[in-house]
């Protein structure tokens, strides 16, 4: 046993063990790894490489006049398991050993993109009770027509090789991976284990269902999704909004990420063209803009604003659906070295797989570069060029450029430090003049190209 930082005494093996209770397809091997995004968790040895086929439900393509068509939802969960066991059989992999382990296994993982925006039309913060019990709902559900519908497969077409041993043969459900956790570990875990009686469900008819056979090893897993939620327009997998108003710098380009429910609040209040520039000078902040309601500061929240054990109950409440794992990024403001340890203790206490990239938030923030927010005004200075013609300066005639004599343009900016900056931070300084006119000129360079009285 090993002191694990002062929370709880850990016994490496007993902690494979117990997550290999919280995986069906338990009777294949060890699960050595996750993938990069820490979703998949796929047994595999020299002869057999872990392949995984992906597809994710846009939860939020599902929202009607504020309210959520399970009907269609159904529709979409049981056609997209279909079409990924479908792909299966027209996979050209590299190599035999993942050849062989995709055809043996049939291993699916079907995700979910757009649970922010989702929450957001209902209404619900991110870390409020409200959205706890709808991740919990809607993962019950999704979880129940995946798995039916592998088991229809599994009449229509056989089960997979390897179902024979296998905790589905055993006729059970990711959910009851939960009681094994329990006897396993030693520690009990701590999210609510109830099933959602709204819905209606009938586990154990699908229990007996599954028994008879699955099409697919595993089924569900999700992704961060932070190319194709762009794409597709909607927040990337269970993540919170990262703020309102940012931009995104992926490989494939820049985008400018807005958040169009907050849009659409603040013009139905006729609050929009007030507040957007303050949105934007405060980094997509809401909670220092005093003409926003308070109703809709506690809905639209920032990563970084949002209760980080908001994080691990959401990832929580959908992982004991999921037979394999989840993304889960973290945002954290705290840079305590305890909280963080108590942070993720919580997640392992709550049976959270994994988790993806750890965010802290900076010590320091770049300036805002926007057209019209002006921060000379807000900082009381101005630049240089709005000394021109007032008397203060002399400007000398500009020189004519030749071949012999070029014009070199000096630095409009040089950098020093004090002691109360950061030394990697630059302080401009020189075309600073304290003045607190309306009319002075920003003191950002990318701002003073747009100035008249710069040029």
């Amino acid at each position: 046993d090993q002191k694990f930082a002062g929370y709880y005494p850990v016994n490496i093996t007993e902690v494979v063990d117990s997550y290999k209770q919280l995986f069906n397809n338990n009777n294949t091997g060890t699960i050595h790894m996750s993938n990069l995004c820490t979703e998949i968790c796929l047994p595999q040895d020299r002869d057999n490489i872990a392949v995984c086929n992906l597809n994710s439900v846009n939860l939020s393509a599902h929202m009607y006049n504020g309210r959520l068509n399970w009907e269609q939802l159904e529709r979409t969960v049981r056609l997209a398991i279909r079409h990924l066991d479908n792909l299966i059989d027209i996979n050209e992999l590299p190599i035999e050993e993942a050849a062989r382990s995709d055809k043996e296994n049939r291993a699916i993982g079907m995700g979910m993109m757009g649970f922010s925006d989702t929450i957001e039309q209902l209404g619900y913060a991110y870390d409020s009770q409200e959205a706890y019990d709808f991740a919990d709902k809607v993962f019950e559900f999704i979880s129940f027509m995946a798995i039916d519908e592998s088991a229809n497969l599994a009449q229509e077409r056989g089960s997979y090789k390897h179902f024979e041993g296998s905790g589905w043969s055993q006729g059970k459900v990711p959910h009851d991976t939960l009681e094994n956790i329990d006897a396993t570990r030693g520690v009990p875990l701590s999210v609510d284990k109830r099933y959602n009686k709204e819905l209606g469900l009938d586990w154990d008819g699908l229990r007996a269902k599954v028994k008879k056979g699955m099409r697919n090893a595993t089924l569900m897993a999700v992704a961060p999704n932070a190319n194709i939620g762009l794409v597709a327009g909607t927040t990337p997998g269970i993540d919170p909004r990262f703020a309102q108003v940012f931009s995104r710098n992926k490989i494939s380009g820049k985008y400018l990420d807005i958040n169009h429910n907050l849009v659409d609040e603040l013009k139905q209040l006729g609050l929009w063209e007030e507040v957007r520039e303050e949105i934007i000078e405060n980094h997509g902040d809401l909670s220092n803009i005093e003409a926003v309601p308070e109703k809709l500061k506690r809905i639209y929240k920032t990563s970084f604003s949002t209760s980080p054990y908001a994080f691990i109950e959401v990832a929580a409440r959908a992982q004991k659906w999921i037979d394999q794992a989840l993304s889960r990024n973290m945002y954290l403001e705290t840079r305590d070295i305890d909280e963080v340890m108590n942070i993720y203790s919580t997640a392992w206490e709550k049976g959270v797989k994994t988790t993806y990239y750890l965010h802290m938030k900076p010590q320091h923030t770049a300036e805002q570069s926007t057209i019209k927010v002006n921060k000379a005004a807000s900082i009381g200075k101005r630049g240089f060029g709005a000394l021109k013609g007032s008397g203060d300066v002399k400007v000398a005639p500009a020189k004519k450029e030749t071949a012999s004599n070029p014009v070199v343009e000096k630095p409009a900016m040089r950098a020093e430090t004090s002691p109360s900056a950061s030394p990697s931070v630059a302080k401009p300084v020189g075309f600073a003049q304290k003045d607190a006119s309306a009319d002075a000129c920003p003191i950002d360079p990318q701002e003073r190209l747009q100035c008249d009285s710069c040029q």
